[in-house]
């Protein structure tokens, strides 16, 4: 049930991570998508301990997918902000 639990999440995750590919403008900001690529590089790195070490954090390792998912969302949203408020 675990495993069936992680693979989910890192479904739904993974399907985020399309969708705000999709959804983010063109980059005029190599600042902020130099910092995306950077989170996506975490990201990467958390999956790689987490199966490395069989999900054993205890669900912060979870956690910190989902800020740096929302960081990334973040900061999406800032260059949307920007191109609206020029």
């Amino acid at each position: 049930m675990k495993r069936l639990s992680i693979i989910a999440a890192s479904a739904g995750l993974a399907l985020c991570c399309v969708a705000s590919a999709f959804a983010a403008p063109p980059s005029q900001y190599p600042n902020l998508e130099t910092a995306q690529q950077l989170i996506d590089q975490s990201s990467g790195h958390i999956e790689a301990a987490r199966k490395d070490h069989h999900d054993q954090f205890g669900g912060h390792a979870e956690r910190a997918l989902q800020l740096l998912q929302q960081a990334k969302d973040e900061l999406r949203e800032a260059a949307v902000y920007n191109e609206r408020h020029r």
